[in-house]
C-alpha cells in the first residue's frame, strides 16, 4: 500500500521520470491527509517535444510489430496483471474505492485484456468492387500516436481501456493520468512495459491540474497526436474538444451522464427498486452510468415508492453506504444541488442532508417532486442520489427524453420485453438495458454516449475500429 511517502513519477520513453515538482494526493475522508505524492512535469515547453517526438518513434515501432508478437507481449501483461492484482486493488481503495468495486477494477483489466488479444488476429482488410481496377483492397491501419486522458473514478479499468483499444489497434499511446489517482495509472503502465511494450510506445505523464490545458494544447500544436480520447465530465470534454477542433484531431469521448431509469406498471417491482437503487448508490453515485432519474408510471406511483423506501432501509446498512465522497469539493456540489431542490419545493423521500461544508460524508438519498427549474434536473449529480417523477405515456416520455442534452444509459423494467425493446430503440442514448441497472459494461459490448455524453465506443472490435483508418489500394497492370 501507498504511503505519504511514496512518489509515483511519469514514464516517458520507459524509464521512470521524476521531476522537482512533488504533488500531494489526499485520502478521500480527510482532506487533510496526504496518502502519496506524484511527481508531475515541471517544463512543459521543454517536455512535451520530447514526449511527442517518443510517442511517433513508438508508433512506427509497435506498428510494424506481427500480430502474433503483440498476442504474447499482451499474454504476458494478463499474467503480470494477475499476478499484481492485490497491488491493483489496493491502489483503487486508497482514494476511497468500495472492496467489490475495486476488485471489478481489477479483474476488468484483465479481460478487457483478453478481449483485445482475441481480436489481434482478425482480417485486416477485404477484397472491395471494382469496375475501373483490377483489383481493390480496402485496409486497416493505426491512426498514429494518441492521447489518452483517464479519470479517477474507475482508475484501474478506465487507464486500462483508455491505453488498450490503441495499442490493439497498433497505435503508440501517451496516458495521461487524473491527479487524483495517479497509483493506479503508474501500476498500469508499469505493467504493460514489463510486458514487452516498446518503451515508447506507452508513455505516462503526470501534470500539475493547473496546467492541464497547457500541456493538451502544447502537445496537440506539434502535430504529433492523431486522436485523443477522453473519459470524464462534459464541462472539461467540451474544453478539451474545442482544442482538438483547432487542430482538426477527432477524438473519442465518454462523459457524462444523466442516466435514466423507466418502470412500467407491468414490472417487477422489488427486483427493479433494488436493482435502481443500487445502479444509483454505488461506488457512492461515482459512476457515469449511475441512475440519476426514475420515471414511474403513475398508476403504480405509490406502491413503487413505498419499495423504495423499504428497500433503501435495508440497501443502505452496507457499510460500502458510509465511505466518503472521493474529496469534499463533490460533497460541496451535492449539497448546493440539494438545497437548491429543497428550496424550490422537493422533497427527501429517503435519507437525511448531511450539509457540513468541512466534511465530505454524504448519505444516500431519494427526492421526488424535482421539476425542471431546480438545478438537480439538468446537472449530473456524481453522488448517491436520485429523484422519481410520475409518467402516463410512454411515448410522450421518451420524447422529452430525447430532448435533453444527455444520453449516456437508461434502463427499462417491465415484464413486456418486446414492448420494452421497441421503446429501447427510440430513446436517444448510448446503451439501454432491460431489467438490468443503468451501470452495466462489458468487455465484449460497445460503450459510448451521444449528445453531451459523448462520441465515439470503447470495448472490443469498435474500440479497435476507433482507433483505425480504412485504406483503399487498387492495383491496376
Amino acid at each position: 500500500m501507498a504511503t505519504a511517502s511514496t512518489t509515483f513519477s511519469s514514464i516517458i520513453e520507459g524509464k521512470v521520470f521524476y521531476t522537482e515538482g512533488k504533488h500531494p494526493v489526499y485520502s478521500h475522508d480527510n482532506h487533510e491527509e496526504i496518502i502519496h505524492h506524484f511527481s508531475y512535469l515541471t517544463d512543459i515547453k521543454k517536455s512535451v517535444p520530447q514526449i511527442a517526438a517518443a510517442a511517433e518513434q513508438g508508433f512506427e515501432e509497435w506498428s510494424s510489430f506481427a500480430y502474433a508478437e503483440k498476442v504474447k507481449i499482451f499474454d504476458k501483461a494478463a499474467i503480470l496483471l494477475t499476478e499484481r492484482r492485490d497491488e491493483l486493488i489496493a491502489s483503487h481503495k486508497n482514494i476511497g474505492g468500495p472492496t467489490w468495486f475495486s476488485h471489478v477494477n481489477a479483474d476488468e483489466s484483465v479481460s478487457q485484456l483478453k478481449e483485445y488479444t482475441g481480436l489481434l488476429s482478425r482480417p485486416t482488410g477485404v477484397v472491395a468492387q471494382s469496375i475501373h481496377t483490377d483489383l481493390a483492397l480496402t485496409v486497416r491501419q493505426p491512426i498514429g500516436p494518441v492521447l489518452a486522458i483517464s479519470p479517477w473514478n474507475a482508475p484501474v479499468v478506465l487507464a486500462s481501456r483508455a491505453i488498450l483499444a490503441p495499442l490493439a489497434a497498433g497505435c503508440s499511446v501517451i496516458l495521461k493520468a487524473s491527479e487524483k489517482a495517479p497509483e493506479s495509472a503508474y501500476l498500469i503502465v508499469r505493467t504493460f512495459i514489463d510486458a514487452g511494450v516498446p518503451p515508447k510506445a506507452l508513455q505516462l505523464v503526470f501534470i500539475k491540474p493547473e496546467d492541464n490545458a497547457t500541456f493538451i494544447s502544447s502537445i496537440l500544436h506539434t502535430g504529433s497526436i492523431r486522436k485523443i480520447n477522453f473519459t470524464g465530465s462534459t464541462l472539461v470534454g467540451k474544453k478539451i474538444a474545442e482544442v482538438a477542433s483547432k487542430y482538426l484531431v477527432p477524438y473519442l469521448m465518454e462523459l457524462g451522464g444523466k442516466n435514466v431509469s423507466i418502470v412500467e406498471k407491468d414490472a417487477d417491482l422489488t427486483k427493479a427498486a433494488g436493482s435502481i437503487i443500487w445502479s444509483s448508490w454505488s461506488h457512492k453515485g461515482q459512476i457515469c452510468m449511475s441512475t440519476d432519474k426514475v420515471f414511474v408510471e403513475d398508476s403504480i406511483y405509490d406502491h413503487f415508492i413505498a419499495q423504495l423506501k423499504e428497500s433503501a432501509a435495508d440497501i443502505v446498512k452496507d457499510p460500502d453506504y458510509q465511505i466518503s465522497q472521493r474529496d469534499i469539493t463533490f460533497k460541496r456540489k451535492l449539497v448546493e444541488l440539494v438545497k437548491d431542490a429543497l428550496d424550490k419545493g422537493a422533497n427527501l423521500v429517503f435519507g437525511e442532508l448531511n450539509s457540513d461544508v468541512n466534511s465530505s460524508s454524504f448519505s444516500p438519498l431519494i427526492l421526488e417532486n424535482v421539476t425542471s427549474d431546480m438545478l438537480l434536473d439538468s446537472t449530473e449529480s456524481f453522488g448517491p442520489l436520485f429523484s422519481v417523477h410520475k409518467y402516463a405515456n410512454t411515448n410522450k416520455l421518451v420524447k422529452e427524453l430525447n430532448r435533453v442534452d444527455y444520453g449516456l444509459k437508461a434502463s427499462i423494467w417491465s415484464h413486456n420485453v418486446l414492448e420494452a425493446l421497441e421503446t429501447a430503440k427510440k430513446i436517444h442514448v448510448g446503451g439501454v438495458h432491460i431489467n438490468s441497472p443503468t451501470i452495466h459494461d462489458e468487455p465484449t459490448l460497445p460503450h459510448g454516449g451521444v449528445k453531451s455524453s459523448g462520441t465515439g465506443r470503447f470495448n472490443s472490435t469498435w474500440g479497435i475500429d476507433d482507433f483505425s483508418i480504412t485504406k483503399t489500394i487498387t492495383l491496376s497492370q
